[in-house]
């Protein structure tokens, strides 16, 4: 598995963005994107917070499958609403990730964090972000998707101590193969790339790293938020 990533504060003070690539153990390797929330305040410390806690449970847990990355979550939760209550101040964060082994890839996320899947020459999937607008459409409140834009970045579900509104979405690839590539992205690279744009630049680029400077070179002149991204291919 060969894997490339960054993460830039972009045009903003700082980076609420905290990127893991960690092997968990011989047989898994874990990969986390953890936005902290805008309009909220500790989101670096947020962000980083979230992400240790999935990867120290998930590290210590027997099985380790959806079931357990919602625990880890969870866990994820209870760390962050003492940091509300020891602070005083609300704060949260989005999550993407993939957690791997040498068989199967189980993707899993909760808010905006954007994750891809890829079997060339096609995109076998695409997360759904948990945001005000997606749910607004799938409801039927509004039909053209462009008069819901504005909703995009209000998001439905975080962690932020609230266990009831961070249910984790999951897609497992259940046989990966030699080729196969994943991408999770924050938001501060899926505003300035549409899927396609993304998808032209894996079939195109001869390696991964050079795939990933490309999209991190747009983002440089283009991002008007923190830019994080985690490129993995099989």
């Amino acid at each position: 598995m060969k894997v490339s990533y960054f993460s830039d504060k972009g045009r903003r003070e700082s980076n609420q963005d905290f990127v893991t690539v960690r092997d968990i153990n011989d047989d898994y390797s874990i990969c986390i994107i953890a936005d902290g929330m805008g309009g909220y305040e500790l989101g670096e410390v947020t962000a980083e917070l979230v992400s240790e806690n999935i990867v120290t449970f998930l590290s210590n847990s027997k099985v380790k499958d959806a079931s357990s990355i919602q625990k880890a979550i969870n866990k994820a939760n209870l760390a962050v609403r003492q940091l509300v209550e020891d602070n005083g101040k609300k704060t949260g964060a989005t999550i993407g990730g993939i957690l791997i082994n040498q068989s199967s890839a189980t993707c899993f996320w909760v808010g905006d964090v954007k994750i891809y899947a890829f079997r060339s020459p096609a995109m076998l999937f695409e997360s759904t972000s948990h945001s005000l607008m997606n749910r607004l459409i799938r409801n039927g409140s509004f039909s053209d998707r462009n008069k819901a834009v504005k909703y995009k970045h209000v998001v439905t579900r975080s962690i932020q101590g609230d266990v009831e509104h961070s249910n984790a979405d999951f897609y497992v690839v259940d046989e990966i193969r030699k080729g196969d590539q994943f991408l999770i992205c924050s938001d501060g690279v899926d505003e300035v790339f549409e899927k396609s744009l993304i998808q032209k630049i894996l079939l195109e680029a001869a390696t991964m790293d050079e795939a990933a400077s490309q999209i991190r070179r747009k983002c440089e002149v283009s991002s008007k938020d923190n830019f994080s991204l985690i490129a993995l291919s099989l």
